[in-house]
């Protein structure tokens, strides 16, 4: 079964993916390398740039009767849609999708931008400022869109897997029907994986932004927000 963990930029995806992979791995299931162009190279993880309805196809596969996870960011085609659903319907296909307050977010894209220009880094120096930073993550929003209505998907929330590791880890192994000790995942997770981790705090926004900075991306992601269960900035009533 191909398992493919999927998420905008730094809402959690590479966590979520290394809890995936170390329950396959506890599981049963080593997660051995695949070659390009299977997967993108370039990358120390599976993890393919651009999802193709092909290269799909030959993943399954090749992999036969093993679970195999595989990160990516893209958007999917309709093309690649329709194979993953027949692979889905015979039991060879599922998805984790991430989710994170996208307030965080864009705080988290900031400190990227940050980092990279300091180092000379080409990969998220654009991100400059909150409102650029807002409008990419509110078209990231939209193209992950294509991911809700697939069968066999798993919604994971960043503030699960790193506040609650244990509880995602129960949903992914419950998820791909796999037994395993939650103690050793947690362990290659915290201590070994590489996660992309940066300030690991829940609700940033909430003590990194003013007010007058949240309203406006509480506005932008209402709906998102509403759908998902983060609550919404209330502006302080003004006085009598």
């Amino acid at each position: 079964m191909i398992v493919f963990s999927c998420g905008i930029p730094k809402s959690g995806s590479t966590l979520a993916f290394q809890i995936a992979r170390a329950v396959a791995v506890l599981g049963g299931h080593p997660q051995w390398r695949l070659p390009p162009p299977l997967v993108s190279p370039g990358h120390r993880v599976n993890f393919q740039q651009v999802l193709d309805a092909g290269l799909l196809r030959q993943v399954a596969e090749r992999i036969g009767g093993r679970t195999l996870v595989i990160k990516t960011h893209d958007s999917p085609g309709l093309e690649w849609i329709a194979a993953y659903r027949d692979l889905a319907e015979r039991g060879q296909a599922k998805a984790l999708v991430s989710h994170r307050d996208p307030r965080d977010i864009c705080l988290a894209l900031l400190d990227a931008g940050r980092r990279a220009r300091r180092r000379g880094e080409e990969a998220f120096s654009e991100f400059a400022t909150l409102d650029g930073a807002a409008a990419r993550v509110g078209g990231y929003l939209a193209e992950m869109e294509r991911w809700s209505d697939l069968p066999g998907l798993l919604h994971l929330r960043y503030e699960t897997c790193a506040f609650r590791m244990d509880e995602a880890i129960t949903a992914v192994a419950e998820h791909l029907g796999l037994r395993c000790p939650h103690w050793p995942v947690r362990f290659y997770v915290e201590r070994i994986a590489f996660t992309h981790r940066n300030k690991a705090l829940p609700e940033r926004h909430r003590t990194e932004l003013t007010a007058e900075q949240r309203a406006p991306l509480d506005a932008a992601f209402a709906g998102y927000l509403d759908a998902m269960g983060y609550a919404r900035h209330v502006p302080d009533a003004p006085p009598c």
